[in-house]
């Protein structure tokens, strides 16, 4: 499969469903992208996800900003990069612990 045609979808789920504004998927859709394809940029994430722009653009200052737990990413040049994977089973469990 080439990078165009690489597609994003949660098994049971139609793809439209995955992109309607508030579901929280799109988040990790984007993050799949920047892992999977070779040059992702903002216009090939774009493309590969199938948001809009504005939309995908939002989601990488959330990631870059750090707001989105369990993974980091920086930006060179115009290309985005995951620089940091975390357990999420431990950090949920932490959270809880320290806050129920």
């Amino acid at each position: 499969m080439s990078e165009e045609e690489v597609e994003y979808k949660v098994p049971g789920k139609p793809k439209n469903d995955l992109l309607s504004k508030g579901n929280l998927n799109r988040i990790w859709l984007v993050v799949g992208a920047i892992n999977n394809l070779s040059e992702p940029t903002l216009i090939n994430i774009t493309k590969a996800v199938g948001m809009p722009k504005p939309s995908v653009a939002d989601i990488l200052k959330k990631l870059l900003s750090e707001q989105v737990p369990w993974v980091q990413i920086e930006k060179i040049g115009s290309v985005y990069k995951i620089i940091k994977w975390s357990d999420s089973e431990e950090i949920i469990n932490q959270l809880f612990k320290d806050n129920a």
